[in-house]
């Protein structure tokens, strides 16, 4: 007796095929993550925040290394080649590929060639359509200035995505426990919240809100007394006044997001960017937007962002102003992922 008629195996084969070509759209439409590795530092902190990265979302992951190749040197502009490019990056690559074989994701590796290791990282982000970029930190020189024209400095200037900024000693630890967002009240700002927050809750991590200000001379000139009978206020007072404004407004803008997501809220008066690196000793990520002004799609440079590129003790994403695709985007296009 045949268990399964012809016609049966026909249309179930049909099934089969609707499948794993809805399938393969599927991993099409999924958003990749693109992490950059240089071959002359090989600093893997970034290499190993994006395989985290991949695990805890399911996105495909590519490793890229730019160089510049025999190609790239022949070409007119190869005068303004960076000087600290490798002309290959092959081998490079295969060490990495042997190290990252045990790992149960999907990786492409990539050789880059180009003039300029931010153009194609950014060039390959925009190609790909990439959901993060993940690149390392920036340097200190020998003063303890930050190093201008880095690629994590100069990839904030427009990142056509997300862009996740790893400190070198940052080692894979215990998976995403606390959460950090800089809050500010600008629609950037605003991003940020509600990307961390979709971060925490597919992590099951705590919420930590954050949020600086900096008391400005108007606020210190109530320290003058008003009248002979009316003394002036304490500096302390002051900002005290402050920093309860400011947690004010950010319960409000929390209440609203709380579904399950444990969330504990910080205001300080003074600076945002010593707040934030002081603060990410303690925390396992640190999510911020850009400014409210400046060029479209730019951090401002010289400020909170940069400091935090250089400085901050746990990876930071930031967030660029215009970006169409936010991290709620990354978290809902990627199949449920325990995290790792």
């Amino acid at each position: 007796m045949k268990l399964f008629s012809t016609p049966l195996i026909s249309r179930l084969a049909a099934v089969l095929l609707l499948l794993t070509v809805l399938l393969g759209v599927y991993t099409l439409l999924v958003e990749p993550i693109i992490v950059g590795y240089d071959p002359k530092t090989a600093d893997h902190a970034p290499v190993d925040f994006a395989v985290a990265a991949a695990r805890f979302t399911g996105a495909p992951l590519v490793i890229a290394s730019v160089c510049a190749g025999a190609a790239v040197r022949g070409r007119s502009d190869a005068g303004r080649l960076e000087e600290d490019l490798p002309p290959d990056a092959s081998e490079a690559l295969d060490e990495v590929k042997r190290e990252l074989g045990a790992e149960r994701i999907a990786v492409d590796y990539r050789e880059l060639d180009s003039t300029s290791a931010p153009r194609a990282l950014h060039e390959a982000a925009e190609a790909q359509d990439a959901g993060l970029l993940v690149v390392g930190s920036t340097n200190r020189g020998a003063i303890g200035r930050v190093v201008p024209g880095s690629t994590a400095e100069r990839l904030m200037h427009g990142a056509p995505c997300a862009i996740a900024i790893v400190p070198h000693e940052w080692e894979a630890g215990g998976g995403l426990g606390t959460i950090g967002v800089a809050y500010v009240d600008t629609d950037e700002g605003r991003e940020a919240l509600r990307g961390a927050h979709a971060l925490a809750r597919r992590a099951g991590a705590k919420l930590r809100v954050l949020t600086a200000v900096k008391a400005g001379l108007s606020a210190y000139g109530a320290t003058e007394a008003t009248t002979a009978v009316e003394a002036g206020k304490g500096v302390t007072e002051i900002e005290g006044e402050l920093r309860t404004q400011a947690e004010t407004a950010l319960r409000r803008q929390t209440e609203a997001l709380r579904d399950g997501v444990p969330v504990e809220i910080d205001a300080f008066v003074e600076d945002p960017a010593d707040v934030l690196i002081r603060v990410s000793e303690h925390l396992d990520l640190l999510v911020c937007g850009s400014r409210g002004y400046g060029p479209l799609r730019a951090v401002l440079l010289g400020g909170v962002s940069r400091r935090l590129a250089a400085d901050a003790r746990c990876p930071v994403i930031v967030l660029p102003r215009g970006v169409e695709d936010s991290l709620e985007t990354l978290m809902a296009e990627t199949p449920s992922v325990a995290a790792g």
